[in-house]
Order: structure tokens, then sequence, then C-alpha cells
């Protein structure tokens, strides 16, 4: 775990896996793991012996329910407004980064 000052991000969290068929839940969650920096610990179960539910499993599932562009457009235009977009460009490498990008701009020009 990244640090003991995420302990209440963790348990957000957690409380956000048993909402994620709500798209609102989702993105919460995508959020705080990214802008906290814990999608690592997520994704390889590291944090799955303190808050049990917590893993790769969650995470793909914000990805998972037929409007996974939507999700990611509004974690790049939060990540932008906020200043943690370097996390998911480390993240993603740039190919899956510029496709990213490319939906939340593509979403700008539809309003």
């Amino acid at each position: 775990m990244a640090d003991a000052a995420n302990a209440s991000v963790c348990r957000t969290l957690h409380k956000l896996t048993n909402k994620l068929h709500v798209f609102k839940s989702r993105v919460e969650f995508v959020v705080l793991a990214f802008k906290h920096g814990l999608v690592e610990d997520i994704t390889t179960y590291a944090l799955w012996d303190r808050y049990e539910g917590l893993g790769e499993r969650q995470f793909d599932a914000c990805f998972e329910m037929g409007d996974s562009q939507d999700v990611i457009a509004e974690l790049i235009k939060t990540a932008r407004a906020e200043g943690f977009i370097d996390s998911i460009q480390q993240w993603c490498g740039e190919q899956s980064f510029a496709r990213w990008c490319g939906y939340a701009d593509r979403q700008g020009r539809l309003f």
C-alpha cells in the first residue's frame, strides 16, 4: 500500500465495490485509484488481505459494463482538471493513452 494516508481512500474504494453496477461509482472508483496511486496495489491484490473484495476483478469491472469509453472519458477529464493525468499516461503507455484521451476529446466535441 502506498502509505497509511491512503487508508481512508481504500475504505472508500472497498465500499464502492458493491456499487460498481452504477456508472458514477465506477468513475469514482477509477478516479480514486489513479489519483491516489493505488492502481498497481489494486490490480496485484496487494490490498486484498486488508480489504477483501478490492482487487483486479473490481478494477476491471469498471470497464466492462458496456460504457467503458464513457468511464474513461470521465476519468481523463477529471485527471486533467485535478492534475493526475501523468499517472494514467504512465499506466497506459503511449498508444493506449492517446486512445483514452481521444474518448474524452471526442465527448467534448459532442456537446
